[in-house]
């Protein structure tokens, strides 16, 4: 209906609103609060990334005790940045990476109306019996790399345009996902991957659009949906085929030239390794 579409659009524009904000007088609070919580030479490392400490800030602002969850957050990130060489990462080539990105690739591509940056990523050319041969703390090292390429980016594009924009949105083919992925070992290597980003990079995803989803998918969503929040909600987007989703895009103000070309756009985009190696080769 038109009166819910129209409430979601001043929902977003009030959520790219805040996400474009510097932080106020209380969110410094707990900023220093966080970054005093840390031991040397960790709080040195975590405070050269002001925006990283910023998303923990505002990631956990909704937490009964914001303070005690705030900093219990940035221990939990800082021990796992220190831990994956988190702030040399690009410093050199990682050792497999190659063949990480290979098995698992991922893709670039344009930004939403608000500057929102699009990632792809196409379930048909995952070979996760591939990344299952890889050890945890090698998925993490290789993920978290790639994922610090993706604020990286961000960063960049939020000094090309003056406008903050630290989240981004994931559009994922469903195609050729099957029952196998959803069960056993794949799945526990699917789980691991998103892992890396919802624990340790938090406040960064703005939505996920879902193309080509099977049904069962559209069927347990529609029980699990009533049980979150209108936000989380607003974030999952099932889209059906390439081209219902391209449309789905346009009206939402995604100009063609931002969407996949393999999905019906104009935009070719740029891998995540090809991204990290601009970095890693000039060393």
């Amino acid at each position: 209906p038109h009166h819910v579409t129209a409430r979601m659009a001043d929902l977003e524009k009030r959520l790219a609103g805040e996400e474009a904000a510097p932080m106020n007088a209380e969110e410094k609070k707990y900023y220093q609060a966080a970054l005093e919580s840390l031991p040397e030479p960790e709080r040195t490392h975590f405070a050269s990334d002001t925006e990283g400490v910023m998303l923990i800030v505002r990631g956990f602002a909704n937490e009964k005790d914001r303070m005690a969850g705030t900093i219990e957050a940035i221990k939990m990130i800082s021990e796992w940045r220190e831990r994956n060489g988190y702030y040399t990462d690009f410093d050199n080539p990682l050792p497999g990476a190659d063949q990480f990105h290979k098995w698992w690739p991922e893709k670039i591509h344009g930004t939403d109306k608000f500057g929102h940056m699009l990632q792809s990523l196409r379930i048909e050319e995952l070979d996760t019996e591939k990344i299952a041969s890889l050890a945890d703390d090698q998925i993490e090292r290789y993920q978290g790399q790639r994922l610090k390429a993706y604020s990286h980016y961000k960063l960049e594009k939020t000094r090309e345009t003056g406008m903050q924009r630290y989240k981004h949105t994931l559009i994922i083919d469903l195609k050729g996902i099957g029952m196998g992925m959803l069960a056993g070992q794949k799945r526990q290597t699917v789980k691991k991957i998103f892992h890396v980003g919802s624990t340790y990079f938090p406040e960064t995803m703005w939505r996920i659009y879902l193309v080509n989803p099977p049904m069962v998918f559209r069927a347990v969503w529609a029980v699990v949906k009533n049980f979150l929040h209108p936000i989380t909600v607003n974030k999952i987007q099932f889209c059906g085929n390439y081209k219902d989703a391209t449309k789905k895009m346009m009206d939402e103000s995604i100009p063609m030239d931002s969407i996949p070309e393999w999905m019906g756009g104009a935009n070719k985009g740029i891998t995540a390794f090809e991204y990290i190696q601009h970095f890693t080769s000039k060393k």
